[in-house]
């Protein structure tokens, strides 16, 4: 059993009911603007999205080079991604949304550790690596369900070979390095304050 189908069994024995995710609606209109052979295929993309609790989604102008952001209270998405193929803009959506499952399934205590804890930097570039890893296989698998369904041919998903498994320790090293100082620059403790930093490193101001 993967871990999409271990929340949706534990919400369901729970029986939670998943709330909208704020920003959702635009966000799979733009989807099925952007990539029209979607449009039969948008509501599994819709329930992939409300099963892993993501509370918010937004699409932003990005100051940082990257993708996306996943944070505890949602996922911002670099606009540039509805410039990628169909099968990148996929894996690109499915990692980032891979995260949130994580913050259901560890908490945000653990995911957050690499900035509050004591945690030495090696250990927590070693444990964001294969955070990130696991992101990337889930967003493999989720993509192969999709040429499974028919909305992807399996050559145009080949070219997968997951980025964060080839990042060296350095990358994460400096990055936990540099989050670390602005947190304590500005003297953060909570959840809100950490996603705060994130947020403003990544958006570009308009």
């Amino acid at each position: 059993m993967n871990l999409n189908e271990q929340i949706i069994k534990m919400k369901s024995s729970m029986g939670l009911i998943t709330e909208e995710t704020e920003g959702i609606d635009s966000f799979l209109e733009r989807i099925t603007t952007t990539f029209p052979k979607t449009k039969d295929y948008i509501d599994k993309i819709k329930s992939f999205i409300d099963n892993s609790g993501c509370k918010k989604i937004e699409v932003a102008k990005f100051k940082y080079p990257a993708f996306g952001l996943a944070l505890h209270n949602g996922v911002v998405f670099n606009e540039t991604i509805f410039n990628n193929s169909l099968p990148n803009f996929l894996f690109i959506m499915c990692h980032e949304i891979a995260h949130q499952y994580q913050y259901q399934k560890y908490g945000n205590e653990k995911m957050y550790e690499f900035y509050l804890g004591e945690i030495d930097v090696k250990e927590a570039a070693i444990a964001m690596k294969q955070i990130e890893m696991t992101a990337d296989e889930f967003a493999e698998r989720k993509v192969r369900e999709f040429v499974k369904l028919g909305l992807l041919n399996p050559s145009e998903v080949s070219m997968f070979n997951g980025f964060y498994k080839r990042a060296p320790l350095m990358y994460f090293e400096k990055l936990i390095t540099q989050i670390k100082e602005k947190i304590k620059e500005s003297g953060v403790t909570d959840f809100d304050g950490i996603s705060t930093i994130f947020y403003n490193m990544i958006k570009a101001n308009i």
